[in-house]
């Protein structure tokens, strides 16, 4: 079937400074990449576009591509059916205003969302009479099951980890089995991407020793349960790698057909399996690929040995990013990251000893937290000796465990501003 994968734009209003980042949307790449392996016929759109595309009014600011523009490409590629991204709660109208303006022109286009939000809130997302069916949780098969079934008009309720409406109620099926063995999935389908605009995205940092860069992903899930985390809402408490050689595979892939010298590992837990961490940087030593990466999304610094991070130096790696989130231990015991920072100090100022920079990331705010407490967090960025300590206000997801602190502390609630249908 004709499919069209969309990566919606994305909307800030008032005086919210941000800025959505121009980034590869690897989870539709991924899903292309399965249903192109299936004899589907595939195309994604990068909705959010470049920097050039940018609507301002006096109330909000759109960043990427208008409805009239979304249109104008799912008139061009014709599709049998559409998928959307909605991986944001923050975010989640604008994937709702995409499905609107789709379905105001082609109301039988049937329309799939997928992602973070709609795996956790599908009764919620399923309001939006706009909205086919929602895929929760890993989406390659489940994706690729709906496409077989309506291909030939077979029904959908036996298919694992979808949600649907039915005589005006919701259908949930059973909760779809994640992959075990991910090494059989196919390289994401970059061929569909803008790649020139991520490469050229890539130049522009100023924070990267070697351009370009690209992002790419060794492994899935966390099995990690901090409270401020959305993770679990796709791929639940379970954690999948990719083999050493598929991994470096990829790396020589994209060096090769995109000349890209750095790798952003996206990892939610790189070094989850450490004897594979290390024989991804045998792998790439062995092969010598000529390759610079780092962890920006932050490695497990309790999983590691002075050891294993010399190798992970010679293999490329020249920045570590440390999930600290807190120098306090009364609240790490409260985003329930027990582990004890003097293992922490250990592995950065071995890191800083051998060259690599390093990095401390630390959440202000969470329930409960004082100024007491938010300063042990500023003293031990000092004294640990980090290069960089970057400090963030919380932003209780409601795919997190903390929202559900805030909520029933009578300090937050969002229902009203998730729903598609208000």
């Amino acid at each position: 079937m004709r499919t069209l994968l969309i990566w919606p734009p994305t909307t800030v209003y008032g005086d919210d400074p941000s800025i959505p980042p121009i980034v590869q949307p690897l989870g539709l790449a991924y899903l292309a990449a399965w249903l192109e392996k299936e004899g589907h016929e595939v195309s994604i759109l990068d909705g959010r576009g470049s920097r050039k595309h940018k609507t301002k009014t006096e109330t909000y600011t759109r960043y990427g591509l208008s409805d009239e523009e979304i249109l104008k490409e799912v008139d061009k590629f014709n599709p049998d059916i559409i998928g959307i991204s909605n991986m944001w709660t923050a975010y989640s109208g604008d994937p709702h205003q995409v499905a609107k303006s789709i379905k105001e022109k082609h109301p039988d286009l049937k329309i799939i969302f997928g992602g973070s939000h709609p795996s956790e809130f599908p009764e919620l997302v399923l309001k939006d009479s706009n909205v086919d069916l929602v895929v929760a949780g890993e989406g390659e098969t489940t994706f690729s099951e709906i496409l077989y079934n309506l291909e030939r008009n077979l029904p959908l309720n036996e298919i694992h980890g979808i949600a649907y409406m039915e005589e005006g109620k919701v259908v949930k099926t059973q909760p779809r089995e994640r992959m075990t063995e991910i090494d059989q999935l196919p390289f994401p389908a970059r061929h569909l991407l803008p790649m020139e605009l991520y490469i050229e995205e890539s130049r522009r940092n100023g924070f990267l020793m070697r351009k370009p860069s690209m992002a790419m992903t060794s492994s899935r899930g966390c099995p990690q349960k901090c409270v401020f985390c959305t993770v679990r809402a796709v791929w639940g408490r379970d954690w999948e790698g990719r083999s050493p050689s598929n991994v470096v595979d990829e790396i020589a892939h994209l060096t090769d057909n995109y000349g890209v010298k750095e790798i952003a590992f996206l990892d939610d837990d790189l070094g989850r399996d450490i004897p594979r961490l290390g024989a991804i940087c045998d792998e790439i030593i062995r092969r010598k690929v000529d390759i610079k990466w780092t962890t920006p999304n932050g490695v497990a610094h309790w999983l590691l040995n002075e050891r294993l991070i010399d190798k992970m130096k010679q293999s490329g790696c020249y920045r570590l990013t440390f999930g600290i989130e807190s120098g306090c231990e009364e609240t790490r015991k409260f985003i329930k990251k027990k582990v004890p920072l003097e293992q922490a100090t250990r592995m950065i100022k071995h890191s800083n000893k051998i060259g690599l920079w390093t990095i401390c990331t630390f959440i202000l705010g969470f329930p409960y937290e004082t100024k007491a407490h938010m300063r042990e967090s500023i003293h031990y960025a000092i004294e640990s000796e980090t290069d960089m300590g970057v400090f963030y206000a919380l932003m209780p997801h409601p795919t997190s465990d903390v929202y559900s602190v805030f909520k029933n502390e009578g300090l937050l609630d969002l229902d009203p501003i998730m729903d598609p249908a208000v």
